[in-house]
């Protein structure tokens, strides 16, 4: 088949723009040949089909997560890197638990571009070495990727000998069975710790409460960054820097490193030759500075509540706080400023203070269902999983059709093993889906479209 180069430039653009794959001239025979491979499970009659379909710019979540398959490799292995892991079990890990002991025992870790399971399940290998008592926290770690066959190899965590070359000697033994087919079978109690969940890193809403990207620690993200354009990679360090709680660390690969790309970082460099980036709150352009001294009569925004979301939606926390706390003086019977405040706290990790605001909204009104949904969540982060089962159904009481209360009852009763209530609830939640647009955004989801939704629960449910 003869493409033209124009066609190609354009495919190649929207590949871009809706993965985040940046994809050379030089490697267009490449991607016309995979283009070729997927044409027809994406829905085309032939490849030429297919280029255009795609060069028109209405390609579906389901369409991408196909294309995924075939456009991106699946190449790791455990404890790949061990410098990595060595600081993270010898330095990182003990700081957060020396701060955190006795008081919010709780730590999130977000393997971003997951692949098959290799690097999130080290993670939680990492923290059942370091963390003393660790039954007594709130450990997790989120296991995202584009790629839904992958992310089901990972749910599965049986894995052959090529998963272990170069790693270390205990890991078998310790923390796998045998498995037919010369295959490890990983131990459940390592697999507890990891959620895996589709997410798309150059089209995806995060941080969100919604997909528990908040409030996060520690967010591994290597091996990707290398192959997103330079606009992308802006784009997902930028949220990257609002998904952490003040202190919180990136760790990528070292041919990632750049020091530029994470101006809004503090750059620290290890005699292991580890690079990593930390969130801070006094940063410019990657090193630390005296805080600015406030001018003697600083011009602040009209107080409002339009202007604290906007302020809240860009990340300005502090801000966004200082408007809501003039509001909620004059306005004390409102929901919606307590709600916004919640939302502010669980993002920044502090849950207790979070759920006290979540409180106060359900006071003020005790028939608005994004109250008590929003509670779920939080009670859902802090481990209180009851609590947050009970949450939902006060929501699904007042509104039967909440997706998200559906989508979120199905993560919850899965986590649990009660797999029947888990299929139901996914079940109400993708037929509800089915009514509306795909490019439509799910109510209360901060911004996340139907089809999005559709494909992390399709992953859930083991769907192809």
């Amino acid at each position: 088949m003869s493409v033209n180069r124009t066609l190609m430039a354009e495919v190649s653009e929207v590949i871009a723009d809706c993965m985040g794959l940046h994809i050379p001239e030089e490697r267009w025979p490449e991607l016309l040949q995979n283009l070729r491979n997927a044409s027809r499970e994406c829905g085309f009659q032939d490849p030429d089909g297919c280029l255009h379909g795609l060069a028109s710019r209405t390609v579906t979540a389901r369409q991408i997560a196909i294309l995924a398959n075939h456009l991106t490799i699946g190449e790791t292995y455990f404890f790949r890197d061990p410098g990595s892991f060595a600081l993270l079990e010898q330095e990182i890990l003990p700081q957060i638990i020396t701060k955190r002991i006795g008081n919010t025992q709780m730590l999130r870790l977000w393997s971003a571009g997951c692949c098959t399971g290799e690097e999130a399940y080290s993670l939680a290998i990492s923290c059942l070495r370091t963390i003393p008592n660790i039954n007594q926290w709130n450990v997790s770690v989120l296991a995202t990727d584009i790629n839904p066959t992958f992310l089901e190899k990972a749910k599965k965590g049986v894995y052959s000998e090529w998963s272990f070359r170069n790693a270390p000697d205990w890991l078998r033994d310790q923390f796998f069975s045998p498995a037919p087919e010369r295959k490890y079978s990983l131990h459940k109690q390592v697999q507890h710790f990891v959620r895996f969940d589709y997410l798309n890193l150059a089209m995806d809403v995060y941080p969100s409460l919604h997909n528990q990207t908040n409030a996060m620690d520690i967010i591994f993200c290597r091996n990707v960054l290398m192959y997103f354009t330079p606009t992308q990679q802006k784009r997902v360090i930028a949220a990257f820097h609002q998904c952490l709680v003040e202190g919180g660390l990136v760790v990528v690969n070292p041919t990632e490193a750049n020091a530029n790309l994470f101006s809004l970082f503090t750059t620290e460099h290890h005699s292991s030759g580890v690079i990593l980036f930390r969130k801070t709150a006094s940063v410019s352009q990657g090193v630390f500075t005296e805080p600015l001294k406030p001018p003697a009569e600083p011009i602040l925004p009209a107080i409002s509540f339009e202007t604290a979301l906007c302020l809240f939606k860009e990340g300005k926390d502090t801000e966004a706080m200082a408007q809501l706390a003039g509001l909620i003086k004059k306005e004390p019977g409102c929901a919606r400023i307590p709600l916004l405040l919640a939302r502010i706290h669980a993002n920044q990790g502090k849950l207790d203070d979070a759920l006290t605001w979540c409180d106060r909204a359900i006071v003020a009104d005790r028939t608005n269902p994004t109250s008590y949904f929003l509670s779920a969540t939080v009670h859902h982060e802090a481990g209180h999983l009851p609590e947050a089962i009970a949450a939902l159904g006060k929501v699904l009481y007042l509104d039967q059709d909440f997706i998200l209360a559906h989508h979120a009852l199905g993560i919850l009763y899965k986590k649990i093993d009660k797999s029947r209530e888990s299929e139901r609830h996914l079940t109400i939640a993708l037929k509800l889906l089915s009514g509306h647009a795909r490019e439509a955004v799910v109510p209360e989801s901060d911004g996340m479209h139907c089809n999005q939704l559709i494909e992390s629960i399709r992953v859930l449910m083991g769907i192809a």
